[in-house]
């Protein structure tokens, strides 16, 4: 357990005491619980956290909620879970649950623990649930078109069309979850920690589904959108082109267009043709006509068809980063 102490020392620069939980608070969990994990008291600074190991075998969020109330009750301690290999799925969820986990050398999310400590005046981190959108849009940018470390922020806001106060308040943010620091004192720039493959890795449980709303509509020709469902599914992986129409458009565009009576016929269960309506620009990562591949997944990560699944996962597990 030595890495967790060297792993949060390093993200979020805690010094941190671990050591085996003490038999007197183990006798307090029933069996199922006591002999279900392997327990440690990790002390930061007059502050304690149970840690439970979680083993191979999968447990749902649902069962992990249940359990690490159960575990906090108990032992009067706030309770987090270390995993190795654990689906982003599941991260996803403990998150959306604020139920804090540890994945070693990867990730760490401790909200009760970290808002005990603010709370005694000493704000250490802070842990949205997950990235706003127009962080979310940064980072994609900065996995799939370019670097951005050599920008400072003011040149990032005119790349991403966002205004300078906007970009320092999504620096701070990827700043305060261990996702970049910030550097320079007139001209601020960006500074990630990791390379591209695991900042992917940090970053994608925080991460938002890109559609906040599917319209269906007459099929036009006048403005280019960029493509997604289907065509994007086939153009980037395995599955066949099944000729349904999709498009990705921010909303601000969807709204202005819609306002202008662009389409003829707007409807939200069916029409010709599919409109996702985007928290983020998807015309700033489109890549020859089509949406971002990590947006793509975004939008199918939770998809139920078992072909879209493995496709999608094979999608990032052949990437070259």
């Amino acid at each position: 357990m030595k890495r967790i102490q060297k792993f949060l020392q390093e993200t979020v620069g805690l010094s941190a005491n671990l050591e085996k939980l003490p038999d007197s608070q183990l006798k307090k969990l029933p069996m199922y619980l006591e002999y279900g994990y392997n327990y440690y008291l990790l002390t930061v600074e007059g502050h304690q956290l149970v840690l439970a190991y979680v083993d191979e075998n999968l447990k749902t969020a649902g069962q992990l909620k249940k359990q690490s109330q159960a575990m906090s009750n108990l032992l009067n301690l706030p309770v987090a879970f270390v995993m190795d290999n654990q689906s982003s799925q599941l991260k996803r969820r403990l998150i959306q649950e604020k139920i804090g986990f540890i994945v070693p050398e990867s990730q760490v999310y401790l909200p009760q623990f970290l808002i005990s400590l603010t709370e005694n005046a000493r704000p250490v981190h802070s842990f949205p649930e997950l990235l706003s959108p127009s962080a979310q849009l940064l980072l994609l940018y900065h996995l799939q078109k370019e670097y951005l470390e050599p920008f400072s922020l003011k040149e990032i806001a005119q790349k991403l069309d966002y205004t300078p106060k906007t970009i320092t308040k999504i620096a701070a943010e990827l700043k305060s979850k261990n996702l970049c620091q910030i550097i320079g004192t007139k001209e601020k720039r960006l500074v990630f920690i990791v390379d591209r493959k695991q900042l992917w890795t940090m970053a994608e449980p925080q991460m938002q589904q890109p559609i906040s709303k599917v319209f269906f509509a007459d099929s036009k020709d006048k403005v280019k959108f960029c493509q997604s469902g289907d065509a994007a599914l086939a153009h980037y992986t395995f599955l066949a082109e099944t000729g349904k129409e999709a498009y990705a458009i921010y909303k601000p565009e969807f709204e202005e267009l819609k306002e202008k009576k662009y389409w003829e016929y707007i409807d939200e269960l069916e029409g010709d043709v599919r409109i996702e309506v985007w928290k983020y620009n998807p015309r700033i990562l489109s890549i020859n006509g089509y949406i971002d591949p990590l947006s793509l997944y975004l939008c199918y990560r939770e998809d139920t068809n078992e072909r879209v699944a493995a496709e999608i996962n094979e999608l990032i597990h052949n990437r070259k980063w």
